[in-house]
């Protein structure tokens, strides 16, 4: 793999690709693994392989590379692996780049680097432009997956999986048609229901929330008219947001609810859940994106009334906060707690996008506010939760992200106590080569320290 070295902001610091594919085990620990967590943590995000063109202007734009750490008697050890994608095995074949950025010119690929999930026993690098891949707990790449031909175009990079069920959901989209489309598995992975529905608008749906009831989304006025240029969105609030309400049996369009609502944009739902005739779900709120003015980013949590119609805001934090998580044991019920990557730069730092200074736990019932914050010069990635196998309460579990260093080469896997954020680290393992900033990832709890049936409802 030749190194590369481009000045493109995008590209540059926490973004900045790393081009060598590792192993390394027996790595240094600082402090205690806790000996309950076996398994494995990956987290996907871009990597260009080859130097972009021009145009590359959003950070996100690069092949998939999955990094994992695998966690088992107290060790670690580390991998990382690209997603060989098609596009990407022709660019190693001709040995320079092919395929442009994502709002450029045509031809554009499936980056697959935007989450990495199991679902039914295989391991999926999404991304919500194509379809997935499947990849083994090694990192080796199976291949494309369309779920025996059922998937015509792209999936959702953020399906749902029920801890109940074992039924993975999604909300796919199509900005060039303008169409939706619902998709439901089965636990052993067999597409079940999939439902085509016109979107009032051309819209990306990035998250949903699931309920016992319903698959939640919302349809934001970010609205992509080709007419004005390749993936040309503009923020047009006037249009205010839908609410989509999909009842999670749904086999035909008529079932649809649509609920409107006054403007905001969303890329994440922390979680969702359904209480007689109301759903709430609780999210990252932004009061604009794209062109338009974009001054707050909050946690907001929001009542949506089924039977009336009506939907309720309510802040439940006005710091800037991203990538919200639960215990995914609790997906779909009511939770008490949330975690989320906060925006919390010292004077005289520089924010970087997509990398946070700390991390909060929040209390919903209580509204109480726990924050651990990393070291000056350090920036973290999504905060994931790993269950303690050994209980079955909700926030009984760790908090799990890389760690980024500013002028560091090496990195950090941070292990965090999710009862006691503010304490800090209860382990950090030192990687020998930094983690660059990415999207999302998952805890995959080995067979012998999977939890029990935590998600009883």
């Amino acid at each position: 793999m030749q190194p590369w070295h481009s000045d493109n902001p995008a590209l540059t610091n926490a973004f900045a690709p790393v081009f060598d594919e590792r192993d390394d085990a027996d790595l240094p620990v600082d402090g205690t693994l806790p000996p309950c967590l076996s398994g494995v943590f990956m987290r996907n995000g871009p990597n260009p392989q080859f130097e972009p063109g021009p145009g590359y202007t959003y950070p996100y734009d690069g092949t998939g590379m999955v990094h994992a750490v695998y966690l088992d008697g107290g060790q670690a050890r580390y991998r990382n692996r690209w997603v060989l994608t098609q596009e990407l095995q022709e660019e190693r074949q001709a040995g320079r780049r092919i395929y442009n950025p994502t709002f450029g010119p045509p031809p554009q690929a499936n980056l697959a680097n935007t989450n990495v999930m199991r679902h039914a026993g295989k391991i999926y690098a999404l991304y919500e432009g194509g379809c997935p891949y499947e990849m083994d707990v090694s990192l080796s790449t199976v291949g494309p997956d369309t779920f025996r031909g059922k998937l015509a175009g792209a999936l959702s990079a953020h399906p749902k999986v029920d801890p109940a069920s074992g039924e993975m959901l999604a909300i796919n989209y199509d900005l060039m048609s303008g169409t939706l489309e619902y998709l439901r598995m089965d636990a052993s992975g067999q597409v079940d229901r999939q439902v085509q529905f016109a979107s009032p608008w051309p819209a990306l749906v990035h998250d949903i929330g699931l309920t016992a009831t319903h698959v939640v989304a919302f349809v934001c006025p970010l609205v992509f008219d080709f007419s004005r240029g390749p993936a040309a969105p503009a923020w047009e609030p006037q249009r205010g947001t839908r609410v989509l309400l999909v009842p999670r049996d749904c086999t035909a369009p008529s079932q649809i609810r649509w609920i409107e609502t006054d403007p905001f944009f969303n890329w994440h739902v922390a979680n969702a859940h359904v209480d007689g005739d109301v759903i709430e779900a609780v999210m990252p709120w932004h009061d604009g994106l794209g062109s338009g003015p974009h001054k707050r980013l909050e946690l907001h949590r929001l009542r949506i009334d089924i039977a009336s119609g009506r939907v309720q805001d309510e802040v439940v934090d006005d710091q800037p906060c991203e990538f919200g998580r639960v215990n995914d044991a609790w997906l779909g019920k009511r939770t008490r707690y949330c975690y989320a990557g906060l925006r919390d730069p010292r004077p005289g730092e520089t924010p970087q996008p997509g990398a946070f200074e700390s991390f909060a736990r929040y209390d919903l019932d209580t509204g109480a506010k726990s924050v651990y914050r990393l070291p000056a010069g350090q920036t973290a990635g999504e905060p994931v939760f790993a269950a303690d196998p050994a209980s079955t309460a909700e926030c009984d579990g760790y908090i799990l992200s890389f760690v980024h260093a500013e002028n560091d080469p090496g990195g950090r896997f941070i292990v965090l106590d999710a009862r006691d954020l503010a304490a800090g680290p209860v382990a950090q393992v030192r990687l020998p080569r930094r983690v660059p900033v990415g999207l999302h990832g998952s805890w995959l709890p080995s067979s012998r320290s999977a939890p029990g049936n935590q998600a009883r409802r």
